[in-house]
């Protein structure tokens, strides 16, 4: 899945820029957050990569979980539903907004490059979709397995960051998108 982001960039020939980041994302911490992001023609797909790690990391680490996973979060990317089963598992889904369908195009190819548990990387449990743009990419996650090794299971009042990464068809298109919550309790819409 590390592979994952520098793959899509590879193949799309998109360089993420150091200033992609939209200024809110790093100024201030926001629990809901992306953007369009700044492209050129590529370079280092290593740099791609690890931009898009550092971000993710700084979004978990500085970004307190004050709001729980739950209901319907919008942002200009697209909106995303929480819901937690009774059982435990999270479930969510992604729909693109109608601006980042006018900028990506059709198909767009979602990814979840990078997720966080309280602090710590995790394998994130959402690998590469490809769809037309108005696809409900959608998700769950109730076990994961940490980047390094080791496990756990999602438990009420853990604190996550799903950070996506949006591929468009639109020449050199591109967006990202992240949120940080805490874990409802099992039962919660």
């Amino acid at each position: 899945m590390k592979k994952t982001l520098a793959a899509l960039a590879a193949s799309s020939a998109v360089l993420l820029a150091v200033a992609a980041a939209p200024a809110s994302a790093v100024d201030e911490p926001s629990d809901n957050g992306g953007g369009f992001l700044a492209q050129s023609e590529p370079k280092d797909t290593a740099t791609v990569e690890e931009l898009a790690r550092e971000r993710a990391e700084e979004v978990h680490a500085r970004t307190p979980a004050n709001k729980l996973c739950t209901g319907t979060w919008t942002h200009a990317v697209s909106t995303v539903t929480f819901q937690r089963a009774s059982g435990g598992t999270l479930a969510w889904g992604f729909k693109l907004s109608n601006t980042a369908r006018a900028n990506l195009g059709s198909p767009v190819t979602v990814t979840m490059p990078y997720a966080y548990v309280n602090g710590k990387a995790i394998n994130p449990p959402y690998g590469p979709h490809t769809a037309i743009s108005t696809y409900n990419f959608h998700g769950s996650m109730n076990k994961y397995q940490y980047v390094g090794g080791g496990s756990g299971t999602i438990a009420t009042g853990n604190k996550l960051t799903f950070y996506w990464f949006l591929k468009g068809s639109k020449p050199n298109s591109a967006a990202d998108r992240y949120i940080t919550c805490q874990v409802p309790k099992p039962g919660s819409a």
